[in-house]
């Protein structure tokens, strides 16, 4: 009598080769950072001492714990960064939480990369402007330290941050660097602390007279991440400008659920986000903008 095959990853019983990217793959956590008082970035690394997959800036993980579930999370660490990936993650309910508790030492599965990354690639020259509100700088952390690794390709590169408090502003430590390094640093927050002496309104209020004046916005190519209210906000503001649609890029954090392009649950008008984004082109989305995540 033969026995029954052993169950591989990436291998069903029968032999047939699975979809890598649905297979999880567990990850150990080796350090934790405590970015806001809601806020972690978890380091991992995979158990069976390989390295974790290459990414492109904005690629997202289907990160799991044991027991709880998943979730779409972005991976923040540098593409450069080899030995290890990073996640940021605000407590937002069972999943996140447990993530986040996960010990250091402790395993979480991890599947992926997923997705469309921004196209600094595909770049033509010109500005580049990026947009981070709130956690939505997570998703940007990579392209702007890939941004500044060629900053020479770019005629003027800007990051310009929001938050609705000091206290919400996550990486706050490296703005200095990224300052230094090239890229011209601005944040402003809607409400101020006692120790805030920056600028206080919402983020399109960094597109000052200043701004405006500084930046060829014809030639501009922009990334915008935050919620769907504030993308909508600063590209109307942009559009005012003259920057075509076709140059502005958003990413699209809707409910992820298989990260394959399989169950739905992603879908925005007439793309699968998990498919066709997180990064999605403005001009491709526009007549959908409008839309509410169910």
């Amino acid at each position: 009598m033969n026995a029954a095959p052993i169950a591989q990853p990436g291998r069903d019983t029968s032999g047939t080769t699975l979809d890598s990217l649905l297979v999880p793959r567990p990850y150990h956590v080796i350090a934790k950072r405590l970015e806001t008082h809601d806020v972690t970035t978890l380091h991992v690394v995979p158990c069976d001492g390989g390295r974790p997959p290459s990414f492109k800036p904005a690629q997202v993980g289907m990160v799991g714990a044991f027991g709880v579930g998943e979730a779409a999370l972005s991976i923040s660490s540098e593409v450069h960064q080899l030995s290890q990936h990073s996640y940021t993650i605000r407590r937002a309910g069972p999943i996140t939480n447990a993530l986040i508790d996960t010990p250091i030492g402790g395993t979480v599965t991890v599947r992926g990369p997923f997705g469309r990354p921004w196209p600094i690639d595909d770049l033509d020259g010109g500005s580049l402007v990026i947009f981070g509100g709130g956690l939505g700088l997570a998703p940007l952390r990579a392209v702007i330290h890939e941004a500044l690794r060629r900053r020479s390709d770019f005629t003027d590169l800007r990051v310009l941050i929001g938050a609705r408090t000091p206290r919400d502003l996550i990486f706050r430590d490296e703005y200095a660097a990224w300052d230094e390094r090239g890229a011209h640093v601005a944040v402003i927050v809607d409400n101020r602390d006692d120790d805030w002496a920056g600028p206080i309104g919402m983020i399109p209020d960094l597109l000052d007279d200043q701004t405006r004046a500084e930046v060829d916005w014809v030639t501009a190519h922009v990334m915008i991440c935050g919620p769907d209210p504030m993308m909508a906000s600063v590209s109307k503001r942009l559009t005012g400008l003259g920057v075509e649609t076709s140059r502005i890029w958003w990413t699209m954090e809707r409910n992820m659920q298989c990260g394959n392009a399989l169950c739905g649950h992603c879908q925005f008008g007439p793309i699968i986000v998990c498919r066709d984004g997180p990064v999605v082109n403005l001009a491709d989305i526009e007549p959908y903008v409008g839309i509410e995540e169910l």
